[in-house]
């Protein structure tokens, strides 16, 4: 049964059918996606003027962003975010179980980048507070399947927990978007990076152990990761 404690607003259920195509067409809380507007309005049923009309709706209620230019282009705000975590909570406790995803993929080595990211204690801080998590100084970097792309990148526009950027007074720190994930039942934390030296078939996985020690891994050992959404 569905906790009554989560619950959508009446006047936002309408406004979720067209969250969610705006999902489906890529647009994330990380940074602006160009939309097409003729498309989108033929996925929903409608037309492009009503679909106009109603992302000027979406834009003043402060679901989605859309930077000024010439260009159609859409992000999902913080609220617009926190609206969509309030369905996936919905249809969660609906079902009775929590929404999870698996991919797979083979331990590569990284750059050495985790260990200093993770030991600064701007991330650290809120690791622990939003995720519960320790982190060891060092991320496991896993090169996915090809046959499990598609699902990185549907974790992209998703919201996940976002770990906010941060400056030390002399250099900036950009935010990190994640989700709760687990390898061999242990818990972890996948990191969705928005600039970042690996290609989109790589992610990096963020734990209070050293991974490769605890579970004996080396370059090329698969992995199997049950991601929480």
């Amino acid at each position: 049964m569905a906790d009554a404690s989560i619950r959508v607003e009446y006047k936002d259920l309408r406004k979720i059918p067209y969250l969610l195509v705006l999902v489906i067409n890529g647009v994330n809380d990380m940074e602006p996606k160009q939309i097409n507007i003729t498309r989108m309005a033929g996925q929903l049923g409608t037309t492009p003027q009503n679909l106009s009309k109603m992302l000027r709706r979406l834009e003043r209620d402060g679901i989605i962003a859309r930077p000024p230019g010439d260009r159609i282009e859409v992000k999902l705000t913080p609220k617009g975010s926190e609206l969509l975590k309030q369905v996936i909570a919905i249809v969660s406790n609906y079902l009775g179980q929590s929404i999870t995803l698996t991919v797979r993929g083979r331990v590569v080595s990284g750059l050495g980048e985790g260990k200093f990211y993770m030991s600064l204690e701007g991330y650290r801080r809120q690791f622990i507070e939003k995720l519960g998590i320790n982190p060891y100084p060092g991320t496991l970097n896993v090169k996915l399947n090809n046959e499990y792309l598609r699902e990185r990148l549907y974790l992209e526009r998703l919201p996940g927990i976002v770990i906010e950027g941060f400056s030390n007074g002399s250099r900036s720190y950009g935010a990190v978007k994640c989700f709760r994930c687990s390898i061999e039942g242990l818990p972890c934390a996948m990191l969705i990076i928005e600039r970042t030296h690996h290609g989109p078939d790589v992610v990096e996985i963020v734990a209070e152990k050293n991974l490769r020690e605890t579970l004996g891994l080396t370059d090329g050992s698969e992995v199997e990761i049950t991601v929480n959404i």
